[in-house]
């Protein structure tokens, strides 16, 4: 009878922790507020190397931003069009970002890219919608989904 008494203790001890550790989760998803942007560009001719430089720098001020939970770049087959998939906490973080990196990169980026497309999934508030304006973007209704 001890023993059975010691296991469930055991087993208690193991699982409190776990239960409360998922209680505590953070709930995500563009159904929770998150903002996801798929930012597709294309390399300006002759712009390679200074692209190349510049994407490093940027990626590790973007890192510093409280409320970019991912931001991801990818370079397509062709060397030139590239994507980057953003993911934003909410409205805030996306103000915050996109002063962020336009006040201090805009001028380089505008030097060695150009946007092709904004795709902007979840549902930014009006001040979040009037910082990404310029990027005419396209804005994706949700349906559903889950992140974890």
């Amino acid at each position: 009878m001890r023993n059975q008494l010691l296991a469930l203790l055991a087993v208690g001890a193991i699982a409190v922790p776990a239960v409360a550790t998922l209680a505590q989760a953070p709930q995500r998803g563009i159904s929770k507020g998150n903002i996801i942007f798929n930012y597709t560009c294309e390399v300006l001719p002759g712009q390679e190397e200074a692209f190349k430089q510049l994407v490093p720098k940027l990626i590790a001020a973007v890192q510093k931003e409280p409320g970019t939970m991912a931001y991801e770049w990818s370079m397509r087959a062709d060397g030139k069009t590239f994507d980057t998939v953003e993911i934003l906490q909410d409205s805030n973080a996306v103000v915050a970002h996109v002063k962020d990196v336009v006040g201090n990169f805009g001028s380089d980026l505008g030097k060695t890219q150009k946007g092709l497309r904004l795709a902007v999934f979840g549902n930014p508030d009006a001040e979040a919608m009037k910082a990404i304006e310029g990027f005419h973007p396209e804005h994706q209704t949700p349906v559903g989904g889950f992140m974890r």
